[in-house]
């Protein structure tokens, strides 16, 4: 067997590049969640070949990311002994961890690992990362800024999308580079994230940029017809609206703008100018055999839990999704996150995942400055997974929830005088004159 003296070079390489990651990421954690979706959001948007049972597992970079994270977010908790992290997170990967090595004993690795990175490994392994930061308004800011630059640069290549191939329902398809594909601008997951940025706008006051580049946002994510964002983004949009009603200028505002494009919209029809744009959202909303068709996948999926242990802990990783509907045997994973953490991690993972909300929106409530946004955006969250799993990006989303619901006690107290490690430096006791002429 030869030597090749090229394979431990590019091993030394990648261990340097990776460490420089990681170094980078503990301290610089912006630059990390940043540089994590972006990547993210361009391995969607060109299509990059996911997991697939049995075709062998493919690295994709935010795998290598989604590793440095981890590796991340255990230095930062050795390095803040003081820290804690959610339970109900750490409950989930616990659940995630056994479901991986019960799966390694039935099943190949390839076909474990290929079911359980996208939704499980990376999606928890970043929310743990997000979880461990000090939870505040520097952490809001730096998402909301990370999500409203996403939600631009997604909104302009819908824009162009809809100035090339025009304004598609989910029932039509256009052909391009010779393969017929949905007509729709984005995906869902692209969808959501814009809907999110409209919020972080419309409820974090100079967070990342002017109020008035939520609409603009929100009629985006009207013209991209995926009815479950419509339902989450327009619950959390009811919500922040009812919240204004102490608010008579901020209310009376948003008011007039939703009269305004109504108007608009209005003409536009008459006119004739909006036919193509109004048929095609007609035939989103009214189309109902997508969600028919997901409900029967649900119900012959459940059968497969048998017994009280897999009820418990589910099945484990590798065991496939495969149901037979309408004579056709279906392998992909159920529209439906909720389903499918029961399907893997049992009734322990979906009591897991339900704590770590309701513990979010129980600490939010003390939160008077982002309290409203965290709790709209747990009830996106929420409707989101009724129809979809919770893709890669919306990790970033779950472990600013995470960090949210951590007690704001677990950070580390600055140092007082008294705790100065100084022996030589005076104590000045409340009523000194040196103390009063410093206040």
């Amino acid at each position: 067997m030869s030597f090749d003296p090229t394979t431990p070079l590019l091993g030394c390489t990648a261990f340097l590049l990776g460490a420089a990651l990681v170094a980078s990421f503990v301290r610089w954690p912006g630059w990390a969640i940043g540089v994590y979706t972006t990547v993210q959001l361009w391995q969607s948007y060109q299509s990059v070949p996911g997991s697939r049972s049995g075709a062998g597992v493919d690295l994709l970079p935010t795998d290598v990311l989604t590793m440095c994270l981890l590796a991340a977010s255990l230095i930062i908790l050795a390095r803040r002994r003081g820290y804690r992290a959610p339970l109900a997170l750490l409950a989930l990967l616990s659940l995630t961890a056994c479901a991986l090595l019960r799966g390694f004993g039935r099943f190949d690795a390839q076909t474990v690992g290929n079911e359980a990175r996208t939704h499980f490994i990376q999606l928890l392994c970043v929310a743990f990362f997000v979880a461990v930061l000090s939870p505040g308004r520097p952490l809001v800011r730096t998402v909301a800024r990370v999500w409203v630059a996403a939600a631009c640069v997604l909104s302009l290549l819908a824009l162009l999308w809809w100035l090339e191939a025009g304004i598609g329902s989910n029932s039509e398809q256009v052909m391009v580079d010779g393969v017929l594909t949905n007509a729709r601008a984005l995906g869902p997951a692209e969808a959501l994230i814009i809907g999110q940025a409209a919020m972080f706008l419309l409820c974090g006051r100079g967070l990342a940029g002017p109020g008035f580049l939520a609409w603009p946002l929100l009629m985006v994510v009207v013209l991209m017809q995926h009815r479950t964002v419509w339902l989450a983004v327009g619950i959390m949009f009811i919500g922040w609206l009812l919240t204004r009603r102490h608010q008579r200028g901020t209310r009376l505002a948003a008011l007039t703008v939703l009269g305004s494009l109504s108007t608009l919209g209005l003409l536009a029809v008459s006119w004739g100018v909006a036919e193509g744009v109004t048929s095609s959202l007609g035939a989103s909303s009214e189309d109902d055999a997508t969600l028919v068709w997901r409900v029967e996948g649900w119900l012959a999926l459940l059968p497969r839990l048998d017994g009280v242990l897999d009820w418990l802990v589910g099945l484990p990783f590798g065991s496939g999704y495969d149901r037979m509907m309408n004579g056709v045997l279906i392998t992909f994973s159920p529209h439906n996150y909720y389903l499918e953490v029961l399907l893997r991690l049992g009734l322990l993972g979906v009591a897991a995942l339900l704590a770590l909300y309701a513990t979010a929106g129980r600490a939010a409530g003390a939160d008077r400055e982002d309290g409203l946004l965290i709790r709209l955006l747990i009830c996106g969250h929420l409707v989101f997974m009724t129809t979809y799993p919770l893709f890669p990006e919306q990790a970033v989303i779950l472990g600013l929830l995470a960090a949210c619901a951590r007690p704001r006690n677990d950070a580390p107290n600055p140092r007082t005088t008294q705790e100065s490690p100084c022996p030589t430096r005076p104590h000045s006791s409340p009523a000194s004159p040196v103390r009063t002429a410093r206040i």
